[in-house]
């Protein structure tokens, strides 16, 4: 019996997780008190290990699971003295003529299973100096301050490559207010990408449902502006709307009443296909040659954009008789509208584009409107019935039925 019992005392002697011995329960949570080599080190040669201190005993864990580096930099082994100081090893040393940013991301347990809160970001230096550049700016959420956002630092990659493919140069968070900094940047340097997210499970890395985007420019430092600033960007909820700012360019007069608006694109979308509506599109807008038209909302995701001539002043895209017989012997066609598929709108932000124009041409509507959305007035010799007699001379040149889609939608 003193042998299992003996095994059992070795197993609780190893495990990682140590209970409070008496006293108010530990709830203060660890920080790094000490690195070597020390945080500003320049002129480094030959080292292949750092050493981190911490305030409190921690989970010791392998350095893969706290600990980045930049540029990347594999860790060959950890190595824990009274677990509280990890030595970490790297299969080569620091590369030479470099500034290397050490990363402690927060969120490393100690012992009594509370986590670090906050990460911390130090430089070495191989090369004689640490760079002088840094990139700062504002973020804010929606109408909040970002407090925590996290902001990567990328290089403006090659055509064949999207940005994210690549590695990040650098990350850092931004404060209670906002506000970010990411120093020891090159300098010359750049051009540089930054993406910035809002980080709701603290993982430091962006989620699909976490609020997130590129910013809409190329940081780039000189001798002359070693500092760069982006300026104040909101960061959007993946829900939120944006808006599609259109365009329509048409040489000479147009003398019909156009109207658009956008709408989402469904992953088994084949097309747009008009349907009898009774009220207006949300976001509908009127379309004016040479002023520019705003479908508000729009996305986000993969929108399109229809633009239709509203022969007879009803504001909707409508089925039209071509004669003046009774409804269930008429033929119906719809009026001119032309398509743009597919854009991609931002959540929360503009996309300006050129909308397309709608030929004069109307074609088939296979399933007549329901009589009840049929104006007595629309069937004799009254408004509708003009504007109907005045497009009929379009008719000979009717298109596919309308349960196939347009190729109509191309940019002008």
């Amino acid at each position: 019996m003193a042998a299992p019992a003996l095994l059992l005392c070795l197993l609780a002697a190893c495990a990682t997780i140590e209970p409070p011995r008496g006293g108010p329960v530990d709830k203060t949570p660890p920080e790094v008190t000490t690195v070597t080599p020390d945080s500003g080190s320049v002129g480094l040669t030959g080292i292949d290990r750092i050493e981190i201190v911490f305030s409190e005993k921690m989970d010791p864990a392998p350095a893969v699971r706290f600990l980045h580096v930049y540029p990347p930099l594999e860790v060959k082994d950890t190595k824990w003295s009274g677990r509280q100081r990890a030595t970490v090893i790297f299969h080569d040393p620091l590369p030479p003529d470099t500034v290397i940013v050490v990363e402690i991301v927060k969120g490393h347990t100690d012992v009594h299973r509370v986590k670090s809160e906050t990460s911390r970001r130090y430089p070495l230096a191989t090369a004689d100096s640490l760079p002088v550049g840094s990139i700062v700016g504002e973020l804010r959420f929606e109408e909040d301050l970002a407090g925590g956002a996290v902001v990567e630092l990328y290089p403006v990659p090659p055509d064949t490559i999207e940005y994210f493919r690549q590695d990040i140069l650098r990350r850092t968070e931004a404060d209670t207010t906002g506000r970010f900094v990411l120093p020891w940047v090159t300098v010359p340097g750049g051009p540089y990408l930054l993406r910035v997210f809002v980080d709701n499970n603290g993982d430091l890395r962006p989620a699909d449902n976490e609020p997130q985007r590129l910013l809409p420019l190329e940081a780039t430092l000189s001798i002359a502006a070693p500092v760069f600033d982006v300026g104040t960007h909101i960061i959007y909820s993946p829900q939120t709307p944006g808006r599609l700012l259109g365009r329509l360019d048409i040489d000479g007069e147009e003398s019909r009443s156009l109207f658009g608006w956008a709408e989402k694109v469904a992953e088994a979308d084949t097309g747009f296909v008009p349907t009898h509506a009774t009220r207006q599109p949300s976001g509908q807008s009127a379309v004016v040659s040479g002023d520019t038209a705003i479908f508000d909302p729009a996305g986000p995701g993969d929108i399109r954009a229809i633009v239709f001539a509203d022969l007879d002043g009803d504001s909707l895209l409508s089925a039209l008789p071509d004669s003046l017989s009774l409804p269930d012997s008429v033929l119906w066609r719809w009026e001119p509208y032309a398509t743009l598929d597919t854009l991609s709108v931002e959540a929360g932000l503009d996309m300006f584009t050129l909308l397309p124009a709608p030929s004069d041409s109307l074609r088939p509507c296979v399933t007549p409107p329901p009589v009840t959305s049929v104006r007595l007035d629309s069937l004799s010799t009254g408004a509708m019935a003009d504007s109907t007699v005045a497009a009929s001379d379009s008719l000979s040149t009717v298109a596919a039925p309308d349960s196939i889609p347009s190729d109509e939608g191309e940019t002008p």
